[in-house]
């Protein structure tokens, strides 16, 4: 299957790691929405930008282990994500601010699945097997 995207430039890698920085910085200091205040600590994982810089997609990970609380408290992020705009409007040197939305970064979940899955009964046998011959 082809895909018709383009590479990621540098310019965008670096605009990424900026936005990361600054709205990690916003959760650091405090400098969030009333509704916001009330957050359990939070990560900001990745920042990817869109080739035009219109859009960003903010992947954001919580010291949470329910995945309905997750799910939640991205919901709630994307409510005041015009807040965000407004501090990226401000500290980036862009002709515009990009539209930020929030997601669950899932990384964490996925290499706990894999580690599960690795230390299953299964594996371990087919492991010992493999070392026999």
């Amino acid at each position: 299957m082809r895909s018709n995207s383009k590479p990621v430039s540098q310019r965008q890698l670096r605009v990424g790691e900026q936005i990361k920085h600054l709205i990690s910085s916003c959760f650091e200091r405090g400098n969030v929405p009333e509704t916001l205040l009330d957050l359990p600590p939070t990560t900001v994982m990745e920042a990817k930008v869109s080739s035009d810089f219109s859009y960003c997609k903010v992947y954001i990970s919580f010291l949470v282990i329910n995945p309905v609380e997750t799910k939640d408290l991205i919901k709630k992020m994307n409510e005041v994500r015009g807040f965000f705009r407004t501090v990226l409007a401000k500290n980036l040197r862009l002709r515009l601010a990009p539209e930020v939305k929030f997601f669950a970064d899932e990384a964490q979940a996925e290499a706990d699945h894999i580690e599960a899955l690795l230390s299953s009964e299964k594996v371990r046998r087919d492991l010992e097997k493999k070392d026999e011959e």
